[in-house]
């Protein structure tokens, strides 16, 4: 015995819902959000929006849901307000099918993963070559007339790596201290403007609307390091002459910066293996649907079915879509 049921649609990303109100339901794709922060004010502007009903964001799946009036905002100007808050957004094309979308979120995914690692790596990379430099330009500072070093941390690790490091590469400690200290500074500066440059493009993002995120937190914490380490290398007179050690934390920036990527690699591994599920399901989803048009069972492509058509499910076969069951009766595996 077959089953008829009413299709909801094929296609969950735009579709029309019939009320007294005409409303529309849309999904839009967001990029650039990394907290919860982003998300919840792509969300606020979207409420905010003349004609939207509801809106709701995903981190996880950097989308968002709407509900709108198409009598009183387009979808272009929904896209126009998520850019507004620095967010980068933009329509899915209407011919794209669930399995298309699908893949083309894998492979911005994997982009993403393969780009954040390799920021990760070399960051982490350059933060141990930053902490060795770094020894030698306090042993400097410590046995010139300029006072020892303040960190508790630091004199801990001067004095347990020191002797060590003077072992392994003396010629490290007759190099000058400025020409340390510049190199450092060189170091960061590439760092910052290659592996974390999207943090402070962000930040400055959030800072033009008035608000905050998690990149405002990292671009403040290291641009004060940066800044302060930049001033103690240009104009060590400054400090010394108050009696000051003119200390820099150019390892510090740089090894944030890495911590913090790492951690952003470990969530779009999570993002990447989540896709995977979520393919694996899209894939459980029949190629096509029989559909009765014009008084005819026709077998046609699941992307192209319209919701109010009828759809024939015989015995064996999985429910190709989302719908209201008409007549017939079965059983359904719903795991």
């Amino acid at each position: 015995m077959s089953t008829t049921l009413r299709s909801a649609g094929a296609n969950q990303t735009e579709q029309p819902e019939n009320t007294s109100a005409k409303r529309e339901t849309i999904r839009i794709p967001v990029s650039g959000m990394t907290c919860a922060a982003c998300q919840s004010r792509v969300q606020r502007t979207l409420q905010k929006e003349s004609g939207v009903e509801d809106a709701t964001v995903n981190l996880m799946m950097k989308s968002a849901t709407v509900t709108y009036d198409p009598a009183a905002v387009t979808p272009d100007r929904l896209v126009e307000a998520i850019r507004g808050t620095g967010y980068g957004a933009e329509l899915a094309s209407p011919d794209q099918t669930a399995f298309e979308e699908q893949e083309a979120r894998d492979r911005t995914n994997e982009e993403e993963f393969g780009a954040l690692r390799l920021k990760a790596i070399v960051s982490a990379i350059a933060g141990v070559v930053a902490m060795v430099l770094s020894m030698p330009l306090m042993a400097s500072w410590e046995h010139g007339a300029r006072g020892p070093v303040a960190d508790p941390f630091m004199r801990w690790a001067m004095d347990s790596l020191t002797p060590a490091l003077r072992a392994v590469a003396p010629w490290l400690y007759a190099i000058p201290a400025a020409v340390i200290s510049y190199s450092l500074l060189a170091l960061t500066l590439g760092i910052m403007l290659w592996a974390g440059r999207h943090f402070y493009t962000r930040a400055w993002a959030a800072f033009r609307h008035h608000s905050a995120d998690m990149n405002t937190l990292v671009a403040i914490g290291t641009g004060a390091a940066f800044v302060y380490s930049v001033f103690a290398t240009v104009a060590p007179g400054f400090f010394l002459s108050r009696g000051v050690t003119p200390d820099v934390y150019y390892e510090a920036v740089i090894i944030i910066i890495a911590l913090i990527l790492t951690g952003n690699a470990f969530e779009a591994r999570a993002k990447k293996q989540t896709s995977a599920a979520l393919r694996a399901l899209v894939g459980l989803q029949p190629k096509t649907a029989r559909v009765v048009r014009g008084g005819e069972e026709l077998d046609v492509p699941v992307e192209t079915v319209q919701t109010g058509e009828t759809i024939i499910v015989r015995p064996g076969e999985r429910v190709p879509v989302d719908g209201e069951v008409l007549s017939g009766e079965s059983a359904v595996d719903e795991s």
